[in-house]
């Protein structure tokens, strides 16, 4: 898991990993002076993004708050077939 700057803003790409991994992520960009991060997460782990961002609400930031949450699907294609997968966008800011 890593944290990727896009246009000077960091990105977290939520995945496979445990939850407390992404709110440790969370924790060490805040740390380094951000002021805001995106996290990002398709699919099955849309719910995983949401709960990164609770927890760390309700648990190690409670100054916390959503900036905005962007929703949307994406194409891709395999083979001769097309796959529409949902995606969230969810920019905290301390």
């Amino acid at each position: 898991m890593g944290v990727i700057l896009l246009s000077r803003e960091p990105l977290i790409i939520v995945g496979k990993k445990p939850i407390i991994k992404y709110v440790t992520a969370c924790i060490t960009v805040f740390n380094r002076g951000e002021r805001s991060i995106l996290l990002r997460a398709r699919g099955k782990r849309i719910a995983n993004c949401v709960d990164v961002v609770n927890l760390l609400k309700k648990s190690f930031i409670t100054n916390l708050s959503i900036k905005e949450i962007i929703i949307g699907t994406e194409i891709l294609k395999e083979s001769d077939k097309y796959r529409y997968i949902s995606y969230i966008e969810i920019r905290i800011t301390r």
